[in-house]
């Protein structure tokens, strides 16, 4: 295009007076300047769009690595606490037939300690990095953008929730440490209660009497881990779905983009 002004321009030149072609000779500097300028934009736009969906693409490629390993996780869990609820049951089955050794009582310990320990961690780095950044706008495809907003949203909602229901198992486990001595048999106590004579028989006496408040505590704190155990297996079933929807979605998009 720069080519034909050039000639555009000295063909009127050959045909003017001296002060005409000089005007027109500015004129066509002028164009020439303008289309240069026109041309260096366009070029840099190009550049800038390319640039910005590299950019997208690597947020959903590093999304989709969060989502897998999200899933992974959730179905870990699931299946560790398929079997944990087996063993919450046996523990309570064990608990009302009645205690006979301290061995048993820290079995009992172990169990309920496992029950206890679980925390909802999904990998939420990448999109709370985007979010902090302002670049979710680099996710072009709507669609796709309000499925990854929605989830992680479900991901705080469900994090509040069960954060809410280990406060009020927290609260039953103090009661249990405070009225009882069952806390004396948890295993990681074995480095300071190391004689027969700090764990005497009458410390876990309690669990052999159905009508001891402390029976009845114990048994209220195991019920508690049981339910947080089957609300969180039903929370991450349901996040393994809306995990695989999305990315299904983020695998179709990338492969559109990189057609």
């Amino acid at each position: 295009m720069i080519h034909f002004f050039k000639k555009f321009r000295l063909g009127l030149l050959s045909q003017k007076s001296p002060a005409g072609r000089y005007f027109l000779y500015a004129i066509g500097e002028i164009i020439l300047v303008v289309v240069g300028i026109l041309i260096a934009l366009a070029v840099n736009n190009w550049n800038s769009e390319r640039k910005d969906q590299r950019l997208g693409e690597d947020l959903l490629v590093r999304i989709h690595r969060d989502l897998v390993q999200d899933t992974l996780m959730f179905r870990e869990n699931i299946s560790n606490n398929m079997i944990l609820r087996v063993e919450i049951k046996e523990l309570l089955v064990d608990l009302y037939k009645g205690v006979e050794s301290k061995a048993e009582v820290q079995r009992m310990s172990a169990t309920y300690d496992k029950a206890l320990d679980q925390v909802f961690a999904p990998n939420d780095n990448t999109y709370r990095s985007i979010l902090s950044s302002g670049n979710l706008g680099l996710i072009r495809n709507p669609e796709l953008k309000e499925e990854i907003i929605d989830l992680y949203s479900d991901y705080d909602q469900a994090a509040a929730l069960l954060s809410s229901i280990n406060d009020w198992m927290l609260g039953v486990a103090i009661v249990v440490d405070t009225e009882t001595d069952f806390i004396k048999f948890n295993e990681d106590m074995n480095d300071i209660y190391s004689t027969d004579e700090m764990l005497p028989d009458q410390d876990f006496a309690f669990l052999n009497n159905k009508e001891d408040p402390g029976f009845k505590i114990l048994v209220r704190a195991i019920s508690a881990t049981a339910f947080n155990q089957k609300v969180r297996t039903a929370y991450y079933s349901e996040l393994i779905g809306r995990c695989d929807k999305l990315l299904q979605l983020i695998d179709e998009e990338l492969k559109e983009t990189q057609n």
